[in-house]
C-alpha cells in the first residue's frame, strides 16, 4: 500500500488507468450510442493506445510532465468532445503538480480539484447537468475532505471511488443538459453518463493501484 506516489508511480499509474479504461470500450460503446453517438469507445481506445505509447517515452520525466504529456497524446490521437475534456483535465492537474517529486493525499487532491474547475470552465458546465463532472466533483470533494481529516491515500482514493460511483449512478436520472447529448434530452433519462463512468473507472483504477501491497 502507498501513501506516497513518485513519478515512476504515477506513470505505472497512468499505464493503469489506460489498460483498464480499454478493457472497458465496448461497454462505453455501447453505453454512448444508447444517448448520442457512440463514437467512445473508439475515442477511448485510440486515446489510451496514443497516452501508453508516450509514456514508453517519458523515462525520467517529472510528474506535471507525465501527466500533461499523456492528456495531449489522447487528444492528438483521438480529437473529440472527451478528448479535448481529458487533455483539459490533464493540463490543470498538470499545473497543480508543477514542480512536486512525489504526490500524497492533499496533493492529489489539488490535482483533481483543479481538473474539475478546468472541464467546467472549457465544457461551461456544472454538476446536475448529466455530464462527467457529476462524478468527477464528488471524487475530488472527497479527496479533500480525507486530506482534511488525516486519511490514508489509499483511504482517501477509496472515498474517492465511492462518491464518484455515487455521483456516477446518480447521472440515470438526470437529463443530459450540454453537449451533443442534450440533443436527445428525454432520450437520456435512464441511462447512466458515459463521461461520468469514465471518471468513476478512472478513479477505481487508480485506487486498486495505491491499495496494491
Amino acid at each position: 500500500m502507498r501513501d506516497r506516489l513518485t513519478a515512476s508511480d504515477v506513470r505505472a499509474m497512468m499505464e493503469k488507468v489506460a489498460v483498464d479504461l480499454t478493457d472497458h470500450a465496448e461497454e462505453l460503446r455501447v453505453l454512448d450510442a444508447a444517448i448520442g453517438d457512440g463514437d467512445l469507445g473508439i475515442t477511448i481506445t485510440l486515446g489510451f493506445a496514443a497516452v501508453r505509447e508516450e509514456l514508453a517515452t517519458l523515462d525520467g520525466q517529472d510528474i506535471a510532465t507525465l501527466v500533461l504529456r499523456s492528456g495531449m497524446a489522447f487528444n492528438r490521437r483521438a480529437a473529440s468532445t472527451f478528448g479535448a475534456l481529458f487533455a483539459t483535465m490533464c493540463m490543470r492537474a498538470a499545473r497543480a503538480a508543477k514542480g512536486l517529486g512525489a504526490l500524497g493525499l492533499a496533493e492529489v487532491a489539488a490535482m483533481a480539484e483543479a481538473a474539475a474547475d478546468g472541464v467546467k470552465e472549457r465544457g461551461k458546465s456544472d454538476v446536475g447537468q448529466k455530464t462527467l463532472l457529476d462524478a468527477l466533483v464528488p471524487g475530488a470533494e472527497a479527496l479533500r475532505a480525507a486530506a482534511r481529516e488525516g486519511a490514508s491515500l489509499a483511504e482517501g482514493l477509496g472515498s474517492a471511488r465511492d462518491a464518484a460511483h455515487a455521483g456516477m449512478l446518480a447521472t440515470e436520472w438526470l437529463k443530459s443538459e450540454v453537449g451533443r447529448a442534450s440533443w436527445f434530452r428525454e432520450r437520456t433519462v435512464g441511462f447512466r453518463d458515459p463521461g461520468a463512468v469514465v471518471v468513476y473507472l478512472m478513479i477505481l483504477s487508480l485506487s486498486e493501484y495505491v491499495s496494491e501491497p
